[in-house]
């Protein structure tokens, strides 16, 4: 606030000492914000055409038509008067004459602006205080006669221009800086917000992507009521779903020499791979309860951190291979050596910021009572086929590549594990499952490594006419399902001329193999890596 000297509005008038006894500011009209100075003992209040409200000696004459009130000091205040056939209110209550008190609010006639009288001690104030302010705001919206929703944003918009230009210098840095300080943490705060929204959405994308490994997991694991469903199918001397995939050739018709031919270089394959947190780079891990336990989330799945102290996470999962004549190589599908490669796995894995890492991959042969190791070596793009690398111990076994695919209408066998484990038992008998009863054991690697020391892992094999070739595959009817990925389709010579795929969509129902002429280039890819 100015002095009245300063303020760009003439003063009231030169009574006496020409001190300022008192004030009027307009909180309304075109003049909103300005202030009138109270000088003389008698004035004449005006309030023009375009709302702004004037001051004059009340002995300045002629009257005016705008003349509206009158102001008189007497003692230590204002008396204001209205003049005839003009309304005035003070405190939201119509008067036709009242004796001002500080503080108080006057409207001045029916359009007229409305302002505040104060008196000032015969001195004028610099500035005002927050509390004068909100008070004028508060007055304001108890007095008003405008409709409410016009005087409250009437009175949060004035109340924030004086703030902004009626208070000390130090009070506007304060609340200045302490905007800045409350807008520092509400900018820390968000930032934190997006941080725990990030992480929250992190957490769920690796629920998701974990959930989706397990799925494929549950499908090779073995569970009480499998070895429950194999018990009741002996009992009953009913060949289960796995016996009736794999006919055996005195069933299919197959010559003898192809099977018992083929047979010792069809592997079982059995591995497990893990997560990587890229942001951490470590392997997900079991988090462990107080008596070491794996703990599992509120959702039933496994509980898994890259800060667990418990054994890595295992993915597990079984197929078929087959060794390749001549050299300590062997062949299966892509998806089988990367399994987290099929359906949308990858990209699962990818948005919860995972990276898969295989932990272990072991090749079970017939008639070989231990494991061997196998690593891969080289994948395809354009098919789905893939290269493990063996031990030379296993060199002297193999099957022989076919030079040309097969014509529709030939014969064809198919050797693989079906369904996994699960056959596996079941052609073991039934003395073998009630030792996995009788132990109470269902672990994912001991059965396998007790059916090997005990001979008992053979490939199931199936006959089927080739229906129909392509470059990219062919299509034939022998039975195969989950499990049977990766395994030799051969023709009657005993010679590979496909590779089950089964999971190639473009075919509809029919089962698939992927011409040997694919696993002939990538072995050229292989020789001159």
């Amino acid at each position: 606030m100015r002095k009245p000297e300063e303020s760009g509005m003439t003063p009231s008038g030169h009574a006496g000492e020409g001190e300022v006894r008192a004030f009027l500011e307009s909180l309304t009209g075109p003049s909103r914000g300005y202030v009138n100075w109270l000088v003389d003992k008698a004035l004449t209040v005006s309030v023009n055409d375009g709302r702004v409200l004037s001051l004059r000696p009340k002995d300045d004459l002629p009257p005016h038509d705008n003349d509206i009130a009158t102001l008189k000091w007497a003692d230590d205040g204002y008396t204001i008067a209205a003049s005839a056939g003009r309304n005035v209110w003070v405190n939201g209550q119509k008067a036709s004459s009242a004796l001002l008190r500080h503080g108080d609010m006057i409207e001045f006639g029916e359009m007229g602006p409305m302002s505040r009288y104060r008196l000032c001690d015969h001195s004028f104030p610099a500035h005002h205080t927050v509390e004068d302010i909100l008070s004028d705001a508060y007055a304001y919206t108890r007095t008003s006669r405008r409709p409410f929703a016009k005087k409250m944003s009437g009175a949060l918009r004035d109340s924030g221009r004086r703030l902004a230009s009626q208070t000390t210098i130090l009070f506007r840095i304060t609340v200045l800086a302490t905007l800045l300080v409350i807008a520092g943490f509400g900018y820390l705060l968000y930032q934190n917000d997006r941080r725990l929204a990030d992480s929250i959405e992190q957490e769920s994308r690796k629920i998701e992507a974990v959930a989706i490994m397990l799925a494929q997991t549950r499908e090779d694991a073995l569970t009480p009521d499998d070895l429950a469903s194999l018990r009741e199918a002996f009992k009953n001397q009913v060949l289960s779903t796995e016996q009736r995939l794999g006919t055996l050739e005195q069933r299919a018709g197959a010559p003898t020499r192809v099977i018992a031919a083929s047979t010792r270089s069809v592997a079982f394959l059995q591995g497990a791979y893990g997560l990587r947190h890229v942001e951490s780079g470590k392997i997900l891990r079991h988090v462990l309860g107080p008596n070491g336990e794996n703990l599992k989330t509120p959702f039933g799945q496994p509980w898994i951190e890259p800060d667990g102290t418990g054994e890595p996470a295992e993915f597990q999962f079984t197929g078929t291979g087959f060794l390749i004549a001549g050299v300590p190589l062997m062949a299966t599908n892509r998806h089988v050596a990367l399994p987290w490669t099929s359906g949308n796995r990858e990209k699962a894995l990818s948005d919860a910021g995972l990276e898969p890492e295989m932990l272990r991959l072991l090749a079970y042969l017939p008639d070989q009572t231990e494991p061997i190791e196998a690593r891969l070596v080289r994948f395809s793009e354009a098919a789905d086929l893939a290269i493990l690398a063996v031990e030379p111990s296993v060199q002297d076994l193999g099957i022989p590549l076919a030079d040309a695919t097969s014509r529709v209408g030939e014969e064809l066998f198919l050797l693989g594990y079906p369904t996994g484990l699960k056959a596996l038992i079941a052609q073991a008998g039934p003395g073998f499952l009630e030792e996995l009863e009788a132990e109470g054991t269902l672990n994912f690697w001991s059965i396998a490594s007790r059916l090997s020391t005990q001979s008992k892992i053979h490939p199931l094999a199936s006959r089927g006419i080739v229906a129909r070739t392509s470059e990219s595959a062919i299509v034939y009817d022998a039975e195969t399902t989950t499990g049977g990925s990766g395994g030799p389709a051969l023709n009657r010579r005993g010679e590979v001329v496909a590779i089950n795929a089964a999971i190639l969509p473009e075919f509809g129902g029919s089962n698939i193999g992927v011409p040997v002429s694919h696993l002939r280039a990538l072995l050229r890819e292989v020789e001159s890596q």
